[in-house]
């Protein structure tokens, strides 16, 4: 078991008490803090409050919102934190609409509490991994990327960017496999309030994918989430 940080608060939004009052005594059991609620509408506004929780474990068939209702307004309100579905929906479109929306994990009900805890110590480790190791060398769309250099290139020559095109870059490969919502990248990238609108970021994406391999949208790297925001996939890890 990874050693947790005091009080790794989890949120659990689920409409099955009897299954969320037994999630919650076993997490607890396993060194977390667990809040609850059963309906959509409250799991949003806790989602948004701070100060906030570690990650969300959340259902997709909720009275009030749906799961997937919950998820895609809290990315569009640019909170980032880790969300495990865990629902009884195991379709793969499903699964799919779940990934697109900003959802770090999916798990299938009926499910074994060690593979729960498993997935959640590993969606917490790659949070940890994301928002504070800000170094290494990365591989993606045919690029190598030094994140301690801040120097990108491409068959052993370098790529010129802008400053801002790297600072993207980085992001999202600091937040791989996740998606950024705008209103994130704006204030994260940019250092803009969320509320403004601007198309920089697309002209921005449009450049990256530029010296990136893939002709399209099923072969970019860095994927639109449509009414979300981007996520890049395919990243590897060259060194530490």
């Amino acid at each position: 078991m990874i050693n947790l940080a005091p009080k790794t608060r989890l949120l659990i939004i689920e409409d099955d008490p009897q299954l969320s009052f037994g999630l919650s005594l076993f997490l607890e059991s396993e060194g977390y803090h667990v809040d609850q609620t059963e309906d959509g509408e409250e799991g949003l506004r806790r989602a948004i409050a701070l100060p906030g929780h570690d990650l969300i474990i959340l259902d997709a068939n909720l009275p009030g919102r749906n799961g997937f209702e919950v998820l895609r307004e809290m990315r569009m309100q640019g909170v980032s934190t880790p969300v495990l579905m865990l629902t009884g929906l195991g379709a793969h479109e499903d699964k799919m609409r779940g990934f697109e929306l900003g959802a770090d994990d999916y798990l299938t009900k009926p499910f074994k509490t060690e593979e729960l805890v498993a997935r959640i110590q590993a969606v917490l480790r790659r949070s940890q991994e994301g928002g504070q190791d800000a170094s290494g060398i990365y591989g993606v769309g045919g690029l190598r990327v030094d994140l301690s250099n801040e120097t990108v290139s491409r068959n052993g020559e370098p790529v010129d960017m802008t400053d801002l095109e790297f600072k993207l870059l980085r992001y999202l490969i600091l937040h791989r496999g996740r998606t950024a919502t705008r209103e994130q990248i704006l204030r994260d990238v940019w250092q803009l309030p969320s509320t403004i609108e601007t198309r920089t970021i697309d002209r921005h994406i449009n450049a990256l994918r530029s010296i990136m391999d893939g002709e399209d949208e099923g072969t970019w790297p860095i994927k639109s989430i449509y009414g979300v925001g981007y996520k890049i996939v395919a990243v590897e890890r060259i060194r530490e």
